[in-house]
């Protein structure tokens, strides 16, 4: 008498439990990673705040090294240094005084004092200021001092 096969009914049918189960565990974890890898907007926010900074003292330290004003403009669009030659403001030279555009969705909020220009002189001293930066409704400070002190706040 020939076996005949049998058919997937009954306890043969289907997935495990746990393999159901792991499966679930793995899909969470993917998810999970997928999710850590997005950037939200506050750490864009924060990064850009910190970038600012950085380049601020960067412009405060030139301005003392070689002897010449450095100055930073600031508007909607983004900012931009400039250096003091010949009784004029010319668009400071190098990669690290390179302009920069504000990443999409970021806001710059000019304040009621808010400067044209921040300007460092040759001693390191500087036009106060406070560049106030805003996405996805959180906002961040960068403050120049008139000792030339850049400092970053979240606000």
């Amino acid at each position: 008498m020939a076996r005949t096969p049998t058919s997937a009914t009954g306890a043969d049918a289907g997935f495990t439990l746990v393999e159901l189960m792991v499966t679930l565990v793995i899909l969470g974890l993917a998810s999970t990673a997928v999710v850590m890898a997005i950037p939200d907007g506050s750490s864009v926010l924060r990064e850009e705040s910190e970038r600012l900074g950085a380049r601020l003292g960067a412009a405060r330290d030139a301005a003392i090294v070689g002897g010449r004003d450095m100055a930073v403009r600031v508007d909607a669009s983004g900012y931009g240094f400039e250096q003091r030659r010949g009784g004029a403001w010319l668009p400071a030279g190098g990669a690290a005084f390179a302009p920069r555009r504000w990443p999409e969705g970021m806001a710059f909020i000019p304040g009621p004092n808010t400067p044209s220009r921040i300007v460092f002189d040759v001693t390191g001293l500087a036009t106060p200021a406070v560049v106030q930066l805003q996405r996805d409704g959180q906002s961040w400070r960068v403050i120049v001092e008139a000792a030339g002190k850049v400092r970053i706040d979240a606000g």
